[in-house]
């Protein structure tokens, strides 16, 4: 077995094929060609064969007959015969056909230059005397056929001459010969009904071809573009697949990180190391924040999160923003204001805290002097809230790139404190998956408003207004067992120093099989299970609880942890019915989760 790399195919995505060589393309077009010739075959045929039968039926009752009326019948007869076979070939022959067109093109010219000939010596074998009542239809039948043969095999060049010349040249030879004025009369125009009809069948078979090149090209493009889209589907599924493994091997140290600093930071509580430690988890939670937006994006894409749309009064919601963001205002010496004016929204009461505080935080990043006012209007059938600020606003120009991933205002050189640059994108995705509309205007200099459209709520529904209660989790019984199952011992020692910390047993496994072995080994009560979604070896965290829950014999509660936010990943663990934290988790959602465990 060999393998050779080179630079083309170590990019692993296929190279997009040159254009069709001239040869190809010829093949193509004979192939094209022959499809048109082809066409209605059987109906061509049947009609043939029917001016036949009556030419000679009325050759037969008006005219003395001969020996060259039934010559005549029999050879084109014959020929329509091989005409028809050669249709019924073709049809059974199906595409394999079209892969050899100058073989069955060939065989087209000899049909038609035979019935051609069929036709054109019918003059000679069946006029004796031109006083008959059929001399004169036949000259015209002659005539209507080189018309109507030459529209049907115009595809083809040498074809129309093949069908022409046969069919019409005899007719002019047989009337000179004749000789008397009516013939001669008729002859020079046949001729020039005969150059006629090469003139326009030569002038359709030009405009054929012209289309059918203009195809050609078209299907060129077409399957260029399938290809270059193949490479871009190829080339995202490889950037979602390096994103994903780099997410979860980023979070998997992040986590470990998060753990031993949250419990060194227990142990040197009230001494001179504790400011040190509180930078670190400072930094800490600013890389957290980074990993959680590009979460968000990732359960947004994958479809995980579903609105749960209730009416509620605004003015509960601007309290809360208020109690959230107005300390930062102050600090940087902003003005922070809030009019609920006594409007009801159906809305997501969770999400539309995200967005509003989204765009709180955005504005007063942007905002160095003045301040920001959130409100909510009236407008026609919608409730409008909207953020306005005093801040630096937005070129026009820039307004449609300020939803995009990454994108931030005069921020070029991607400065770490003022964001990631996904505060926007996530409220884009929110917005829309509430079914609302988002509009955003801005004067460069003088600040900007973003606001949000909300249908407006029917008065008769204040009643089914749902309010919050203030809940209080029970602490933590200290006699509480816990099975902590990953494979990185680095986890395992930060994640069981932590929860002894707070009180917990806790027993640890690196596999199935020895969180199986811990359960038998263990006499007492286990309280909860928690497991890394990706284990060594393949293993799979969700089949680790149902395996644990198996040995142990009851529906233990289960926490699953994930580092990987590919949205295929993301949603399979939310289907799964467990709760899920993802990587770097913060110490305090593991502790809520753990205290709400009853």
């Amino acid at each position: 077995m060999r393998f050779q790399l080179s630079p083309s195919a170590s990019t692993g995505i296929p190279q997009a094929s040159s254009d069709e060589g001239p040869e190809r393309r010829r093949e193509r077009t004979r192939a094209s060609q022959l499809m048109k010739l082809m066409r209605h075959g059987d109906v061509k045929v049947a009609v043939l064969a029917g001016l036949a039968v009556a030419c000679w039926l009325s050759f037969l009752v008006w005219m003395p007959h001969g020996t060259g009326l039934w010559v005549w019948a029999g050879f084109v007869h014959a020929v329509q015969m091989a005409h028809a076979a050669l249709y019924w070939s073709f049809k059974q022959a199906g595409r394999t056909a079209l892969t050899q067109p100058s073989r069955w093109l060939h065989r087209y010219q000899a049909v038609v230059l035979l019935s051609a000939v069929s036709w054109g010596i019918a003059p000679a074998l069946l006029i004796d005397d031109l006083r008959w009542v059929p001399t004169m239809p036949l000259v015209l039948l002659l005539l209507g056929l080189a018309a109507a043969g030459a529209h049907q095999v115009a595809a083809q060049r040498w074809a129309i001459y093949l069908w022409l010349v046969p069919l019409l040249t005899p007719l002019i030879a047989f009337m000179l010969y004749l000789g008397t004025p009516m013939t001669i009369t008729i002859a020079p125009l046949v001729a020039a009904f005969l150059f006629a009809c090469i003139y326009h069948a030569s002038a359709r078979h030009r405009l054929l071809m012209k289309e059918l090149q203009t195809k050609l090209d078209n299907d060129a493009l077409v399957r260029a573009l399938r290809q270059q889209v193949v490479l871009v589907e190829q080339a995202n599924r490889e950037k979602s697949r390096f994103l994903a493994s780099a997410s979860h091997d980023l979070r998997q140290p992040m986590h470990a990180l998060g753990l031993f600093t949250a419990t060194l930071e227990k142990r040197l509580q009230g001494t001179a190391l504790q400011p040190l430690v509180k930078n670190m988890i400072r930094s800490i939670d600013a890389l957290e924040q980074s990993f959680t937006s590009m979460l968000d994006i990732s359960k947004l894409d994958a479809g995980v999160i579903e609105p749960n749309l209730q009416p509620f009064p605004i003015r509960d919601l601007f309290r809360v923003l208020h109690m959230h963001c107005a300390g930062q205002a102050e600090e940087l010496g902003l003005g922070l204001r809030f009019k609920a004016g006594g409007k009801i929204v159906m809305s997501d009461a969770h999400l539309l805290e995200r967005v509003l505080s989204n765009l709180i935080h955005n504005a007063i990043r942007y905002t160095q002097e003045g301040g920001i006012v959130v409100v909510a209007r009236t407008r026609a059938d919608a409730i409008s809230i909207e953020v306005w600020d005093t801040g630096i606003g937005i070129p026009e120009d820039e307004l449609p790139k300020v939803f995009d991933e990454f994108y931030q205002v005069d921020n070029p050189g991607r400065d770490r404190s003022r964001g990631l640059g996904m505060g926007l994108a996530i409220v884009k995705r929110l917005v829309l998956l509430m079914g609302h509309q988002l509009e955003v205007s801005s004067k460069p200099g003088k600040g900007t408003v973003f606001r949000i459209l909300i249908k407006a709520t029917p008065f008769d529904e204040m009643d089914n207004i749902a309010v919050a209660a203030d809940t209080v989790p029970s602490p933590i019984d200290e006699s509480r067992t816990l099975l902590l199952i990953d494979d990185e011992e680095s986890i395992r020692v930060g994640m069981s120093d932590l929860l002894q910390t707070w009180g917990y047993k806790v027993l640890t496994a690196a596999t199935i099989q020895e969180a199986c072995t811990e359960v038998r080994r263990h006499a007492g009560v286990i309280d909860i299970v928690i497991s890394d979604l990706r284990l060594a070896d393949g293993e799979d965290g969700i089949d680790a609880i149902e395996r644990v829950r198996g040995v142990y014999g009851a529906p233990l509660p289960a926490l699953l942890i994930t580092g990987d936010t590919s949205p295929d990943e993301v949603k399979r663990v939310h289907s799964s019915g467990h709760q899920v934290l993802f990587k770097p988790v913060r110490t305090k959602e593991l502790y809520a989760v753990l205290r709400s465990v009853p």
